[in-house]
């Protein structure tokens, strides 16, 4: 069992029609990428790795723009909006898990309403999880992934 799900009693319920506890918990930890405070190398938040360009897609943020590391790497930045702050969000594994089941909720209604299209023959759960990590875009290049949005699809496909 991962870290997140031995934060809920029984694990968290699936936030998904036609998707039972077990698969959503299955799917949840292969997408719990990192601790709870952590800020990846690609600027995402907690442990659900949640990336800029999605918070201020689902309001958690604002100001998205790109920033250069020290690494030499361009990445997406943005500023938490009222009430949250990044210490906030990243001290509140809650709301870390709310914002990630939130933003899958909404990629599942795009997947199953057509506006976004699912490759054919790709599970719903590797779909969510390209989304998840990549985004729109990732999946729309489907099959050519970056190696960990293919590490995190490979996780997260068979658990529906």
């Amino acid at each position: 069992m991962s870290a997140a799900l031995g934060r809920f009693r029984t694990g968290p319920a699936s936030r998904l029609d036609g998707v039972s506890n077990e698969a959503w918990q299955r799917f949840v930890a292969a997408l719990e990428v990192q601790s709870v405070g952590a800020v990846s190398l690609s600027g995402g938040f907690g442990a659900f790795d949640m990336r800029p360009r999605r918070l201020v897609e689902l309001e958690y943020a604002a100001n998205l723009r790109t920033c250069r590391t020290p690494y030499g790497r361009w990445i997406y930045v943005c500023d938490f909006v009222l009430p949250w702050t990044m210490r906030k969000f990243l001290s509140n594994q809650m709301a870390q898990y709310a914002a990630f089941a939130r933003s899958i909720s909404l990629y599942h209604q795009e997947l199953m309403s057509g506006e976004i299209k699912r490759p054919a023959g790709m599970s719903l759960a590797g779909a969510l999880a390209i989304l998840h990590i990549g985004g729109r875009g990732a999946l729309a290049g489907w099959p050519k992934l970056f190696d960990n949005t293919r590490a995190r699809y490979d996780a997260a496909c068979g658990a529906f």
